[in-house]
C-alpha cells in the first residue's frame, strides 16, 4: 500500500461482544447445592433463581469452604498455621494453566463453626474442610475425559477423585539464578557444611566416598579449590558464595535454606535439591528420594521448593537413633519427595476404600480460608500438602470479544484469571486503527500512587494531546508501511507502532474470576476496597460488566451488596 493512500482512523471507544456463554443464576444455586443434595441437585439446573436470592447473598457473603485450624497455608513468608494467618499476606496459588503465582488475599474469612466436616485422610492425603469446600480435583471418568476442576469436598463421598499433592510451573518474574555447580554446592553445604558465626571457609566433614565424589566434582565445576586433611575438606570458594553459606543459619544456629531461593528460577532450585539430596538424602532401589534434617524451618522449606520444580513433598517426624551422633539429638524430620508421576494419589478409587478415607466428621472451633484471585492454594496438614481450591461462582463460562488499544491489553493480561486469544502483528498486517482520547478524558493527575485523583485538562491540553498523538501515529504507521513495502517481516516492522494501535482479542473466564476483575478495574464509591483504574481500561470492565448483569442479575445484585468483593 503506498504511503498516500493509507487512511488513518482515530477512535476514542472500545468494543465489547458477548460471544458466547454458559452462565445464569442457577448454575451458582446447582453448584452450591450438590454440597448437600448431591444428585438431587439436578433438580436445581432449571429451578427459578430468583426464589433464592438469600441464598446467593449468602454464598457471597459467608459460603466459603474453609479449612480447620491444625491446617497450614503457603505464602511468600512460608509456611503459616491458619490460626496466625492475618489476610495481609501474600499467597502461593496455582492459576488455571498450571502456573504457581504470589497473589494477595482479596478477604480472609475466620469464623467459628460446629458441624459436618470432610475428612481425607490417607498416605498422600491429608485435610479437613467444610462440605462445601472446593478441591481441586480429576473425577474418574474416561481417561480422554479427565481433567482438574473444583468439585465441592462432598463430592469424594461419592466418587473416585485423583487429588493433586504438589507440581506447577514456577516462573518467577525476576529470578534469582546460580550456576547449576554453585547452587549444587550451595544445597551441599546446607547439608554438610558448616562455617564460623562471622562467615569464614566453608568446611565438610566426609567420610563417605559418594559425598566426597560429589564435592570433588562440584568444585571442580564451579572453578573453586579444595583442601584438606584427613576427613575435613575446605572450600576455597569466592566471596559471594561465602556470603551465601553464612546465610545459611538462624540465629539458633539451625540450617536454612537462603532467603534469595525463594525466588530462584526452577534451574537453581533443581541444582540446589540434588546438592541437598547428595549430603543428607537417600534413593531407594524404587526410586524413593527421602532426606533427614533436624531443622523444621529448612524442612519447610525443601517442601516449597519440592513444589516449585514440579514435584511434591510430606514432612513427617521420624525417630531418632541415639547411637548415631550425625543428627544429636534434636526432633528429626524425615522429607519424603515425589516426582511428578506419583502426585495425583487416588481418593477413594473403590467403594471399601472410601468408606475409610473419606468420611464425615462433627467438628466444633474456628474454621479458616482467604480468597484469592485465582481461587486456589497450597495447603498441608500433619506434614502432607495439597492444592486445594474453593468457590460455587465458576461453575459457568463467559466469552467476550474485546477491541481496544493494546495498552489495555497488557493491563489486562496482568489478571491471570482467564484465557486470551489475542490477534497477531506477526500473522497480519495491522490496520490503522489508533486511540486518541475525547474530550471528556480527564488529564491532570494529582495525589500520591494507588490514590490519583484525576481532573480535567484544560481545552490547550486537551488540544495538544490529540494532536501529538495523531503525529505520532501517522509518521509511526508510515514508517510501518514503508518497512512492509521493502520486505521486512511483519514481526519486525510492527516494532514502530505505539501502543495507541487497536487489536483485538478474545478472552474467556467464570464470573468470580470476572467479579475479581471488576473490583479492581471499576471504580465505585461503594467498593469496600477502593480500586483506581485507568480509564481505558474501565471502560472494556464497564461494558463487560453489562453483558455479565443480563446474564446474572442475582449475582451481579449481591457483588454489588457485597461490597464487590468476588467470592
Amino acid at each position: 500500500m503506498a504511503e498516500s493512500d493509507t487512511e488513518i482512523t482515530f477512535r476514542s471507544d472500545v468494543a465489547v461482544e458477548l460471544v458466547r456463554s454458559s452462565a445464569q443464576d442457577a448454575d451458582v444455586l446447582f453448584a452450591a447445592r450438590v454440597s448437600t443434595k448431591g444428585e438431587s441437585s439436578l433438580e436445581d439446573v432449571d429451578a427459578d433463581a430468583s426464589r433464592s436470592q438469600g441464598l446467593i447473598n449468602y454464598l457471597m457473603r459467608d459460603r466459603h469452604g474453609c479449612y480447620d485450624d491444625q491446617t497450614d497455608v503457603l505464602t511468600t513468608d512460608g509456611w503459616i498455621p491458619w490460626p496466625q494467618i492475618t489476610g495481609r499476606e501474600r499467597f502461593i496459588t496455582r492459576n488455571q494453566e498450571g502456573v504457581i503465582e504470589e497473589q494477595q488475599a482479596l478477604r480472609h474469612i475466620r469464623r467459628s463453626y460446629a458441624g459436618p466436616m470432610v475428612r481425607v485422610q490417607m498416605a498422600h492425603v491429608d485435610l479437613l474442610v467444610t462440605p462445601d469446600h472446593r478441591m481441586l480435583a480429576t473425577r474418574r471418568r474416561q481417561a480422554h475425559r479427565e481433567r482438574l476442576e473444583l468439585v465441592p469436598a462432598s463430592d469424594l463421598l461419592e466418587a473416585s477423585h485423583r487429588m493433586l499433592m504438589g507440581g506447577g510451573r514456577w516462573e518467577p518474574q525476576a529470578p534469582f539464578t546460580l550456576p547449576t555447580a554453585v547452587a549444587e554446592l550451595l544445597g551441599f553445604f546446607v547439608g554438610d557444611g558448616h562455617c564460623a558465626v562471622r562467615g569464614g571457609t566453608p568446611t565438610f566433614r566426609l567420610r563417605k566416598q559418594r559425598e566426597i565424589s560429589f564435592l570433588e566434582d562440584a568444585a571442580e565445576r564451579a572453578g573453586y579449590g579444595l583442601s584438606g586433611e584427613e576427613d575435613r575438606y575446605y572450600l576455597l570458594a569466592d566471596e559471594d558464595f561465602r556470603l551465601l553459606a553464612k546465610k545459611c543459619y538462624t540465629d539458633a544456629r539451625d540450617k536454612v535454606l537462603p532467603s534469595e531461593l525463594a525466588w530462584a528460577d526452577v534451574q537453581t532450585l533443581e541444582a540446589v535439591l540434588r546438592g541437598l539430596m547428595a549430603s543428607d538424602g537417600s534413593v531407594s532401589p524404587t526410586g524413593k528420594e527421602t532426606y533427614y534434617t533436624t531443622s523444621k524451618r529448612l524442612a519447610d522449606q525443601i517442601q516449597e521448593l519440592a513444589c516449585k520444580v514440579g514435584r511434591a513433598a510430606t514432612i513427617r517426624r521420624a525417630p531418632v537413633n541415639q547411637m548415631d551422633g550425625h543428627f544429636g539429638t534434636k526432633p528429626l524430620y524425615k522429607l519424603t519427595i515425589y516426582r511428578a508421576r506419583n502426585l495425583s494419589p487416588k481418593v477413594g478409587w473403590t467403594t471399601t476404600a472410601r468408606k475409610s478415607q473419606v468420611q464425615v466428621e462433627h467438628y466444633e472451633g474456628e474454621i479458616h480460608c482467604v480468597t484469592v484471585p485465582n481461587g486456589t492454594l497450597y495447603v498441608r496438614r500433619n506434614g502432607i500438602p495439597a492444592w486445594c481450591g474453593n468457590s460455587p461462582f465458576e461453575h459457568n463460562s463467559m466469552t467476550f470479544y474485546v477491541q481496544a488499544p493494546i495498552f489495555v491489553f497488557r493491563e489486562f493480561m496482568r489478571h491471570r484469571i482467564a484465557s486470551y486469544n489475542e490477534e497477531s502483528g506477526r500473522y497480519r498486517e495491522l490496520r490503522p486503527v489508533f486511540y486518541v482520547p475525547s474530550a471528556e478524558r480527564k488529564l491532570i493527575q494529582e495525589g500520591k500512587p494507588g490514590a490519583y485523583r484525576f481532573v480535567d485538562g484544560t481545552p490547550e491540553q486537551s488540544a495538544l494531546v490529540e494532536a501529538e498523538t495523531k503525529r505520532v501515529c501517522t509518521e509511526a504507521y508510515a514508517a510501518y508501511q514503508r518497512m512492509l513495502e521493502a520486505g521486512i517481516a511483519r514481526e519486525v516492522a510492527r516494532i514502530v507502532l505505539p501502543v495507541t494501535i487497536y487489536s483485538s482479542m478474545y478472552v474467556t473466564m467464570n464470573a468470580r474470576s470476572l467479579m475479581n476483575f471488576l473490583s479492581l478495574r471499576t471504580k465505585r464509591e461503594d467498593s469496600t476496597f477502593p480500586s483506581f483504574p485507568q480509564r481505558e481500561i474501565e471502560m472494556v470492565a464497564e461494558k463487560m460488566e453489562a453483558f455479565w448483569r443480563g446474564l446474572m442479575p442475582l449475582t451481579a445484585q449481591a457483588f454489588d451488596s457485597n461490597g464487590r468483593v468476588s467470592p
